[in-house]
């Protein structure tokens, strides 16, 4: 062993350093892809880089190599197509282009999509903070009635009672549901102003909450029944809202995790930009 050593260049210590070095990534990579497995075990499709920000505390290497790590395991999501469908006759404008949103409940948007249970099609329905990212409400149905949008729409309010809302502007597409008598009486009701998209990109915040909930969660829970399609979508508002990084928010911070922050003073520069077929957020400086 020494002979080998000493024909390498290589001390004993500088061989047993490298050793202890080989073992311990060794450990690292284990432990990395145990850790991943336990964060995907909960978010099913839950990309890499997010997995990393979501056990950030616990992984023992940097973000760079971890995610390289996954990604050399196994741990690539394959992202779904997507679909553009667009919407129906027009009546309120898009009050929201070009608007920078600075706080919450200024902007919600809403959105219906679908889901297979039991034999049947169902509806499920969203209302998100566009400021926050946080989904306010979620409600399923057995119709695409005016009235289920209704009752999600009074889910997010109650969500947020005693709240400021005078500022609130409801964002939707032109769909049947949403141009109905009875769902804008319930907006005059309560003093809310209407916007809306005329292209499905110009709700983007809210179909991309209906892609996120489908494809990384349902589709991995046994949803045979109106029953556990409620409850399998109860359970992934929940984990999203919780505990899902996000990309677009400070440090990568879950929707609740946000508010948390915000409601403790944090982030008062932070502001999202809306813009037709691009949606931006950027932390900016106010004078």
């Amino acid at each position: 062993m020494k002979q080998m050593l000493d024909w390498q260049g290589i001390s004993r210590q500088g061989a047993h350093q490298g050793i202890a070095r080989m073992r311990k990534a060794q450990r690292d990579m284990l432990d990395t892809v145990e850790l991943a497995g336990e964060v995907r075990s909960k978010h099913p499709r839950m990309g890499c880089r997010d997995i990393y920000h979501a056990a950030i505390g616990q992984m023992p290497r940097g973000r760079d190599w971890s995610e390289q790590l996954l990604l050399n395991c196994g741990f690539r999501v394959k992202t779904p197509p997507r679909s553009f469908t667009q919407a129906g006759k027009n009546i309120c404008a898009n009050l929201i282009e070009g608007m920078s949103v600075s706080g919450a409940n200024q902007v919600w948007q809403t959105d219906i999509t679908y889901a297979w249970a039991g034999g049947r099609w169902y509806y499920i329905s969203f209302v998100i903070d566009v400021y926050t990212r946080q989904i306010l409400a979620s409600h399923c149905s057995r119709d695409l009635s005016a009235a289920s949008q209704v009752h999600c729409l009074a889910k997010a309010l109650a969500s947020q009672k005693g709240k400021e809302l005078s500022r609130l502007i409801i964002h939707s597409d032109r769909g049947v549901q949403y141009t109905s008598d009875e769902y804008k009486s319930y907006l005059s009701r309560w003093g809310l102003s209407h916007s809306m998209a005329q292209y499905a990109w110009q709700n983007a915040y809210c179909e991309r909450v209906n892609g996120t909930i489908k494809n990384n969660y349902l589709a991995f829970y046994t949803t045979d029944t109106y029953r556990s399609l409620c409850r399998g979508v109860a359970k992934a508002v929940r984990l999203y809202n919780r505990s899902k990084p996000h990309r677009e928010l400070p440090s990568r911070l879950s929707p609740d995790q946000f508010v948390k922050e915000l409601n403790q003073g944090g982030h008062p520069d932070y502001r999202v930009n809306i813009w037709s077929k691009l949606t931006s957020t950027k932390m900016l400086h106010v004078n």
